[in-house]
């Protein structure tokens, strides 16, 4: 694959998957000058969209057009973004593999691990789409501000230089840098979501400011080590897609909800019915993942024992302060 790609000009933008993060970031697209196109799974979500507004409520620029025929807008210098649960990302990749020779880059939306294989959704995209780019957009974002055009920075994650696009996405509002360590990014953002659940636990019992600076001091260290020991850079982790999303997600999102209302007396098995908890299952995978490695995790141990084993909190909490003491690094 060609360098000279990375040095053209974006000749237009696909976001397959018009849920919320989808939404957001193509109307920033089409705020920065780009042909975009929304891309629903189906017709019905197309036309209710177009029908009864999008998920976020926010108005679309109109140069952003919603069509699920998205082959239709395949150009030279053409963008995919994909933007759908991890769980559905192989059958997008379906849907583009009959157009792969028209495709240069596709770019991951997406946060979290395959259940199964526990591939990152770029190891995913890169098997089934060989011949594209598979590059990762991650950091510390809630989809509505990012709509509304608030300030934010985030990381564009690629193996091959692509300056081209971190031009073509920054402006005002909102500052891209770049980076090669996809496999640290990728799983930065599948990380912090573990350790958003915890924090909000801590929040729910009302455990109080000292509690919640010292948890998250420790989990920072904790999600750097696991990332290292699982092919990350260290340094990626002190970023954006790591330290940046995790304080993002420590003070809003599904995972610090799920662990505050947990917290607060309601199951797992309810709260989940409410909404997808990328965060929930990743507990197990780590846990399952990391049996054999010997590392020191115990805050993802303490997690894993209070959702899995059904151990009581104050019990783990004794267990995390009753530790042998040693030096903090």
């Amino acid at each position: 694959m060609s360098n000279e790609v990375g040095k053209g000009k974006v000749g237009s933008c696909i976001v397959m998957g018009a849920g919320a993060w989808g939404t957001a970031m193509s109307v920033h697209l089409a705020k920065n000058g780009l042909s975009t196109v929304l891309v629903p799974w189906d017709e019905a979500e197309a036309q209710a969209i177009r029908e009864h507004g999008n998920r976020l409520g926010v108005e679309l620029p109109q140069n952003i057009c919603i069509d699920t025929h998205f082959e239709h807008y395949l150009q030279p210098m053409c963008v995919v973004f994909l933007a759908c649960r991890v769980q559905g990302l192989r059958t997008a990749c379906e849907r583009l593999k009959v157009y792969e020779a028209q495709l240069t880059d596709v770019i991951s939306l997406m946060k979290g691990l395959d259940e199964e294989t526990f591939q990152t959704p770029t190891q995913i995209i890169q098997a089934l789409l060989p011949n594209v780019n598979a590059m990762c957009l991650a950091g510390p974002t809630i989809a509505k501000e990012f709509a509304e055009g608030k300030p934010a920075a985030m990381l564009l994650a690629s193996r091959i230089e692509r300056r081209n696009l971190q031009k073509a996405f920054s402006n005002e509002a909102v500052r891209i840098y770049y980076g090669n360590d996809v496999t640290g990014a990728e799983l930065g953002g599948s990380l912090k979501n573990i350790y958003a659940i915890g924090i909000g636990v801590l929040d729910g019992l009302e455990l109080g400011n000292n509690a919640r600076a010292a948890y998250l001091t420790r989990a920072v260290k904790e999600m750097i080590d696991i990332g290292v020991c699982l092919g990350g850079r260290r340094e990626t982790f002190y970023g954006l897609s790591g330290l940046g999303d995790l304080f993002t997600t420590a003070r809003a999102g599904r995972s610090h909800h799920f662990g505050f209302a947990f917290a607060q007396g309601q199951s797992p098995e309810t709260l989940l019915k409410e909404a997808t908890v990328e965060g929930y299952a990743s507990i197990h995978r780590f846990h399952e993942r990391l049996k054999e490695r010997n590392l020191d995790t115990p805050i993802l141990d303490g997690l894993y024992a209070v959702f899995y084993e059904q151990a009581p909190i104050k019990d783990i909490m004794h267990r995390f302060m009753s530790r042998p003491l040693k030096d903090e690094m």
